[in-house]
């Protein structure tokens, strides 16, 4: 399984329209993204209230075990562009 980080930088590799397994310089393109992506994952490091608040409302459905959800509830709560809206589903 690929680490958080190499997936955000990955993700940003792609979204400048690279391949991110070509090789530049003897290394995969999308090393070159990883000040970037670690950039992006800080901003995240301290959650806002939406985030916290989604969370809490994924721990109080009786799944305080659930970490893997807790999380996914915050990370979209995070990509809400609608402050204190709660999480969209895909």
């Amino acid at each position: 399984m690929k680490t958080g980080l190499e997936r955000v930088a990955r993700a940003l590799c792609e979204l400048d329209a690279n391949p991110p397994d070509a090789r530049m310089d003897g290394k995969p393109l999308w090393q070159d993204y990883l000040p970037e992506a670690r950039a992006a994952i800080i901003a995240l490091r301290e959650p806002d209230t939406a985030m916290i608040d989604a969370g809490t409302r994924k721990a109080a459905d009786g799944r305080q075990d659930d970490v893997g959800g807790i999380y996914l509830a915050m990370i979209e709560a995070a990509m809400d562009e609608q402050p204190n809206a709660p999480p969209t589903r895909a």
